[in-house]
């Protein structure tokens, strides 16, 4: 299964497109906080690395995207941009020498995303993206206990229940949002698989040495990132 990283600045603006590429059977994940990361200090994380497809979201503005690309490029991935008409001759160009792969619209069928990522994701058929971490790295991410090593273990749902947790941190977070941000719905069988993931999640921290209590259950209301407890997707 091939990962897309979408790159965004409303989670929710990418449920229409996130849907199609779950049927395709891409492995989906949209994330606020790396592009923040990106905008507030240009540092690139090393998520990103795990990630062969990159979609840059319709709700970044074209400057931001410039600005950004210079950052993303050269480091192995495709990078599509998502936009909301069909591009002329001359736009489909411009994409081109920046560097970009493509277009794709959230209007387009599952028929038009399969054909169109068909070429982009076959150059990735077994191949697996693993970092390099260096001595120094490694002892970071000791330090930090949640970098990007630990997050690529885990599911796209628990990436972004971590995801939603680690955005609003020290906040409580209930369990009917994350049933609506998960699958825009809510039942006893979604909360249910909601505890499961929470629970592998905790399962995941406690393997590598991370304090399971990073995450709270607060009983009847839901659950929440400690505010002291340093949770990262990026090394210092």
């Amino acid at each position: 299964m091939i990962r897309i990283l979408i790159l965004t600045k409303n989670i929710l603006a990418e449920e229409i497109i996130t849907n199609k590429l779950q049927y395709l059977n891409y492995e989906v994940f949209c994330s606020t906080s790396i592009l923040n990361e990106i905008q507030m200090d240009g540092r690139i994380s090393d998520m990103v690395d795990y990630f062969p497809i990159i979609i840059i979201g319709e709700t970044i503005s074209s400057y931001e995207m410039e600005w950004m690309l210079p950052k993303l490029r050269n480091r192995g991935q495709s990078i599509l941009r998502e936009v909301d008409h069909s591009l002329s001759e001359n736009e489909q160009t411009m994409l081109k020498e920046q560097g970009l792969c493509g277009a794709i619209q959230n209007s387009d069928s599952v028929e038009s995303l399969r054909e169109q990522l068909a070429e982009v994701s076959a150059q990735y058929q077994g191949r697996k993206f693993t970092p390099v971490i260096s001595e120094k790295n490694s002892e970071i991410v000791e330090k930090q206990g949640l970098s990007a090593l630990t997050l690529i273990n885990l599911s796209s749902l628990e990436l972004q229940v971590l995801e939603k947790l680690r955005s609003q941190c020290g906040e409580i977070v209930s369990r009917d949002e994350l049933c609506l941000l998960l699958w825009g719905n809510v039942s006893q069988s979604r909360l249910a698989q909601l505890s499961s993931l929470i629970k592998n999640i905790k399962l995941k921290l406690e393997i590598l040495e991370v304090d399971q209590e990073a995450i709270q259950t607060i009983w009847g209301k839901g659950y929440r990132v400690r505010k002291d407890v340093a949770i990262s997707n990026k090394y210092a």
